[in-house]
């Protein structure tokens, strides 16, 4: 038997050595491991806080109220409100058929109970695609990742952005061979992982148009597997919802959120720089420019480094940054949770000028300072998540309104937590969420207020944050002679509970 013969038995390609070695002989997978745990014990950490698998202000119930419905045989678009594509319906729906059995407060335990391995997820993912280049590279990535604030309230704020970049981290492992584009199968693969993750949350067009790039130098090879991995992602999870209601799906996820991008009241450049640094919940502008300018200025310098020219890798994470870094600013109102979207691009750069400054300059200094930063940032978090508490509405009202009573909110998670969602009663209203429904009718003539009408026909519980008038105030102002008319407060404050004449209390 020759050399030859036995070679291809024995040689593995390098970057399979490399994620499959030993943790003595490849530091950059102990990094990796270490690092997803530790994000996974600080998302543990939240959720032993008290009340925290029923995070009050969540729009978890939110997305788990939608698959509910599905399960009972409602669609989006077509029989209920929701801005959102149909993605997460499918994701949640295994939790939608867990709340017929054990309830909509279990259910929604269930899904938060995921969270942590989301965020460990996420993080294997990264240091995945960067562990080649050395374990400092994957310290400083998926340190960012372990780190970021935004991250975790976006795990415990409906997990939108950190399953978006769950499905682009995926689907990148597979496009990506170390440094460059894989082979065509795997582009078909990674490209229907894309596709899917577009399913789930509309803003995934933008990495994939940035690969979509890479791949255009070879047509046939490369740009024509994936895209048509991309569209086979996409359009077989979305073409069931599209042919029941195809007006308003597009109306819907297309125009509403456009609409969202260019409507006024925008929030200020402070507030989002905040929430895209580690002061997310308050602190001094100075602070979070600063941490921002720092950062720009090692990915910049380490860029800069050296004679070798960017990889197909280096101009992904590049292309990522700059295109989901620019959403950040054009969208209107900005939410503390938007910046979870765009972590995994800044971070691979992160890994990528950590890496080329160890190749230049002394790299124990350079990955000293690395460990040290990830490891006090670390410690911040934990503390600040020992400041947080949730309060729990169930018992308020468990006290007022009966089980499988038809109750509306005008918070969906104040039905969802309290098993009081889902209803027995014949006709009750499909109505889900007040928030979705005037995003999606504002355009309409009279704007929400006969979709709230309607449900107010067909609902006998109204349970609501503020005052019947606070809640039916403005254009929906007319509304309230007919609920004072037909419904009497049985709760004031925090809740307000109102029961429609003649039905019980329980």
């Amino acid at each position: 038997m020759t050399l030859r013969s036995i070679g291809p038995r024995i040689i593995r390609p390098a970057a399979q050595v490399r994620w499959r070695a030993s943790p003595r002989r490849d530091p950059g997978t102990t990094v990796v491991v270490v690092l997803a745990l530790v994000a996974a014990g600080l998302q543990v950490l939240r959720l032993t806080r008290p009340n925290s698998l029923l995070d009050g202000w969540s729009d978890t119930s939110l997305y788990l109220a939608a698959a509910i419905r599905f399960v009972h045989g409602a669609l989006p678009y077509r029989d209920f409100a929701m801005v959102q594509p149909p993605g997460l319906v499918l994701l949640f729906s295994p939790f939608g058929l867990l709340s017929l059995a054990v309830g909509s407060r279990v259910a929604v335990m269930a899904v938060t109970c995921c969270t942590p391995l989301l965020a460990a997820a996420n993080v294997a993912l990264v240091g995945r695609l960067i562990a080649h280049r050395g374990w400092r590279a994957a310290l400083a990535a998926c340190g960012l990742m372990t780190v970021y604030p935004a991250t975790y309230t976006a795990l415990l704020d409906g997990m939108l952005e950190p399953l978006m970049c769950f499905f682009c981290l995926l689907g990148a492992v597979l496009v990506f061979d170390r440094d460059g584009l894989a082979g065509r199968r795997r582009l078909v693969a990674g490209g229907a992982v894309f596709g899917f993750g577009g399913s789930v949350l509309i803003a995934t067009v933008l990495p994939v148009l940035v690969v979509m790039a890479l791949c255009a130098s070879r047509l046939r090879r490369r740009l024509l597997p994936f895209v048509g991995g991309v569209a086979a992602g996409f359009i077989i999870p979305v073409i069931p919802f599209f042919a029941t209601a195809p007006a308003a799906f597009v109306h819907d996820t297309v125009v509403t959120q456009l609409e969202r991008v260019s409507g006024g009241g925008r929030t200020p450049v402070t507030d989002r720089l905040m929430y895209m640094t580690f002061a997310p919940d308050g602190g001094r502008v100075i602070g979070a420019v600063v941490a921002l300018a720092v950062l720009g200025v090692v990915i910049v310098v380490g860029l800069a480094a050296g004679r070798r020219r960017l990889t197909t890798l280096d101009w992904f994470a590049l292309g990522g940054t700059l295109s989901l870094g620019a959403v950040q600013f054009t969208i209107a109102i900005y939410f503390n949770h938007f910046p979870a979207m765009l972590v995994p691009y800044p971070a691979l750069l992160l890994g990528i000028a950590v890496a080329r400054l160890s190749s230049r300059w002394r790299p124990r200094l350079v990955a000293a300072v690395a460990a040290l930063a990830v490891a006090g940032l670390v410690i911040a978090q934990a503390t600040f998540i020992e400041t947080e508490s949730v309060v729990d509405v169930g018992p308020w009202v468990d006290a007022v309104v009966p089980v499988n009573g038809c109750a509306i909110a005008s918070l969906t998670y104040l039905v969802v937590t309290s098993n009081r969602f889902e209803s027995s009663v014949a006709g009750c209203t499909t109505f889900t969420d007040p928030g979705s429904t005037r995003l999606v009718h504002q355009d309409s003539p009279g704007g929400a207020v006969p979709a709230f009408r309607t449900a107010l026909d067909h609902t006998d519980y109204l349970v609501l944050d503020g005052t019947l008038r606070e809640w039916l105030s403005g254009p929906y102002a007319p509304l309230y002679q007919y609920g004072a008319g037909h419904f009497q407060l049985h709760r004031s404050g925090p809740l307000y509970i109102y029961v429609r004449d003649g039905f019980p209390v329980a």
